[in-house]
């Protein structure tokens, strides 16, 4: 999403967007000869480097070469799997090919194939999976936590650029990894013919196995780089912290992580129910004018990228429009059948979490579908805005509920109810499930004001979807905009992200002058991210009280 709403800035400039998104750095050799790694692991971090030269690398795969920038060294654009073009569009990802000659790790690589919210710019290249590697300027003389970050986008839109981790690198003295993963149709397409010819008969979550095998390359690799193989957080932000949550669910990343962090995106997953999904399949393929049939997977291999993204383009406004809903699938092999039953039952990986969600979740939303195309919701309309979105009986409950006259705008009334359900309440609900098996520390970010990337006149955002990701990464972000913290927000930052990477290296974000509670019961305590920091107990126990009682499911929204 963040990647979308920074393009809608530069709307007279989609096409060059589009363009750039297209043709980005492809990956590229130099002429000197190299072999694979031969360094025992558990080595010496130092021991990798080629001739002294800390940013020339050795790894089991090849030798790559990196650039230096700010406090660290990074290393961009390297494949994790093959291509998946061709005989391969729709198929689990393949490990890439060694090289043989050093790769030059200075520039990224492609984003995935995706369409951009609101300009409705196409971007991306089929050729997208690969990541990029921070690590400290200075080379660790020891193992260095792990900390790989899962960008968001409604699993529509995003990339690996999304963020800079490389803060991590700098200050927390980890090794920080971001990497692409499929989106859309080409990584949520569910069909009976790609589910026949997968070995584990999996079909609907590509781009979940693309994350998987990046996990997997980390487990390999990132030594190389003076991480930390058997000590990895995964975190994500929306859809990838929903991303994070289904790696909990999925027997195909045991041992990939020992920790994770899900911003924004409740592990009660709103899955697609395979049925659905492959009904969506289905018509995606008549749309491409692919019949049924023996020939079915070779006619939609055949179409060209741009073809199969613009055939079922999914809602712009990710919660407001009626296009496709691309995401993770409840197949029954890569994720169970019913992901929620799962977590309730204790089927996950045990690992220590930081769960949490924004104050004002959903207002957001409602200014990209609203505000931000000059259509802002007024208080005469906001009633039918209400029941459209709730439908009619739950509507009513929810106008009692939200009342108009407590908001400072008739966007901010419909955008708090709509995340409080979608985003906050899940999230809550997930903290109280998972508590009861693991360590799990809850959070809610509610500090204001919150810069925006772009002018949304009429709605007051509050601490909206995002609007914790500067505090996360200690600096700007794509949809802050460029920003400047006073003093006090400065000291948040360095808290909140200082936090992260003592959980990462320890399993608990506590110290250095923070107290945070585990949470112990669902309306234990939790931490409030504002200035200053203070512990709470019962997070939203009333609004989610309400929620829990209406028969709306945010499920609804997701099918």
């Amino acid at each position: 999403m963040r990647r979308g709403i920074a393009a809608i800035v530069t709307l007279c400039c989609a096409a060059a967007v589009a363009a750039c998104g297209a043709s980005g750095a492809s990956t590229s050799t130099a002429s000197s000869s190299t072999t694979a790694s031969s360094v025992p692991k558990g080595a010496d971090p130092s021991t990798y480097e080629v001739a002294g030269d800390p940013l020339t690398i050795r790894t089991p795969a090849g030798v790559v070469h990196g650039t230096a920038f700010a406090a660290t060294r990074q290393f961009l654009g390297i494949p994790f799997a093959q291509p998946p073009v061709g005989t391969l569009r729709w198929q689990a990802p393949h490990p890439a090919a060694p090289w043989a000659t050093t790769l030059d790790a200075t520039k990224p690589g492609n984003e995935c194939p995706q369409i951009v919210p609101v300009v409705n710019a196409y971007a991306g290249n089929e050729d997208c999976l690969d990541l990029n590697v921070y690590a400290p300027v200075s080379v660790p003389t020891t193992p260095r936590p792990v900390m790989v970050w899962i960008y968001g986008g409604g699993f529509t839109v995003g990339s690996a650029g999304d963020d800079n981790v490389s803060n991590y690198a700098a200050n927390g003295n980890a090794i920080s990894v971001s990497f692409n993963y499929r989106l859309g149709p080409l990584g949520f397409l569910a069909l009976p013919a790609l589910a026949a010819e997968d070995p584990h008969h999996s079909t609907g979550d590509l781009g979940l196995l693309d994350q998987q095998a990046a996990l997997r390359w980390v487990q390999a690799n990132i030594a190389s780089f003076g991480g930390d193989p058997h000590n990895v957080t995964i975190f994500g932000e929306s859809a990838g912290g929903m991303s994070a949550c289904a790696q909990l669910v999925s027997e195909g990343s045991a041992g990939l992580f020992q920790k994770a962090i899900t911003e924004s995106g409740p592990c009660t997953l709103p899955t697609r129910p395979l049925a659905f999904a492959e009904s969506q399949g289905a018509k995606l393929a008549a749309t491409l004018g692919c019949p049924a049939g023996p020939a079915l997977l070779d006619c939609m291999r055949s179409k060209p990228v741009r073809q199969v993204i613009d055939a079922l383009p999914p809602d712009p406004s990710f919660l407001f429009g009626n296009g496709a809903s691309w995401g993770p699938v409840a197949d029954g092999a890569t994720l169970p059948a019913n992901p929620t039953a799962a977590l309730v039952a204790g089927h996950f990986h045990h690992v220590p979490l930081i769960v949490g969600a924004n104050l004002n979740e959903g207002t957001l939303f409602v200014a990209l579908a609203y505000n931000a195309v000059g259509r802002s919701i007024t208080d005469a309309q906001w009633a039918s805005a209400v029941d459209q979105f709730f439908g009619t009986s739950v509507g009513a409950k929810v106008r009692h509920e939200y009342p108009l006259s407590d908001y400072p705008d008739a966007g901010a009334a419909l955008g708090q109810a709509v995340g409080d359900a979608v985003l906050a309440c899940p999230a809550v609900a997930s903290a109280g499930i998972l508590q009861k098996y693991v360590p799990v520390y809850e959070y809610e970010y509610d500090q204001v004001p919150n810069p925006f990337v772009l002018p949304t006149p009429g709605i007051d955002l509050g601490a909206f979807h995002a609007a914790e990701l500067p505090y996360v990464f200690d600096g700007p972000t794509e949809s802050s905009g460029t920003i400047a913290f006073t003093p006090a927000q400065q000291k948040l930052a360095t808290q909140v992200s200082s936090a992260w990477a003592r959980f990462a290296a320890t399993g608990n974000p506590a110290g250095g002058g923070i107290s945070w509670p585990r949470l112990t019961s669902p309306t234990g305590s939790y931490l409030s991210l504002n200035t200053p920091l203070a512990t709470k107990t019962a997070m939203m126990q009333h609004k989610c009280q309400f929620w829990a009682s209406t028969t709306w499911s945010v499920a609804d929204k997701v099918r």
